[in-house]
């Protein structure tokens, strides 16, 4: 109930936004006109909900990011994403390696705000939601654990178009994401992951 109560909120503020501003673009003479297709790539830095996670990891590590996005509307762009993380750290007690990989493929939406109707700068703040397809494994000398499960994500950022179609893309995104170990114990392996790109549209 609360993974829906946040998605549902997002979307609302993001439609509420859409309509203020949004609508307004895509004609060819419009100054907030941008492309039907986006693409970047980026790095970000991935920080863990669960306190386990936190004291084996220290707490975060890089990610590398991969974003294809479609306007499906004047200003919401439907779009998928996926990254690799990879962070090695020392169990518990052991102090022995262990090494952490997650791989999502994630789907989402998201609402693109311009900022002004004559878009000087060219500037747009995003709201966006979606569901995700996690593959999560942890190697160390006890064992390995090797799990597959759907989660979900709300995210916000900025993307500022920098020079014609070029634009840097920044974003904070909440993953909501559970998935259980060899003793059937709930792991939440979501959290916070700070992300920034360089992309172009067209």
């Amino acid at each position: 109930m609360k993974k829906s109560v946040i998605m549902l909120a997002v979307l609302a503020v993001g439609l509420i936004f859409t309509n203020t501003y949004g609508w307004t673009q895509g004609t060819q003479d419009d100054p907030c006109r941008i492309g039907k297709y986006s693409f970047s790539v980026g790095a970000g830095m991935r920080n863990f909900s669960e306190n386990l996670y936190k004291t084996v990891y220290d707490n975060s590590g890089m990610s590398y990011n991969l974003d294809l996005g479609v306007k499906v509307a004047k200003s919401l762009e439907a779009f998928l994403h996926t990254d690799y993380f990879k962070k090695d750290g020392k169990l518990t007690y052991t102090k022995e390696k262990t090494t952490l990989k997650i791989i999502p493929i994630e789907l989402g939406a998201r609402y693109l705000i311009a900022v002004s109707k004559q878009c000087k700068p060219k500037l747009f703040p995003y709201l966006g939601a979606g569901a995700g397809y996690y593959m999560v494994k942890e190697e160390n000398p006890i064992g390995t654990l090797d799990k597959k499960s759907v989660g979900f994500f709300v995210e916000g950022g900025l993307r500022f178009y920098v020079a014609g179609s070029f634009f840097i893309d920044a974003k904070i995104k909440d993953v909501i994401l559970k998935i259980k170990n060899d003793q059937d114990r709930n792991i939440n392996t979501g959290g916070f992951t700070y992300m920034g790109a360089i992309g172009i549209t067209f």
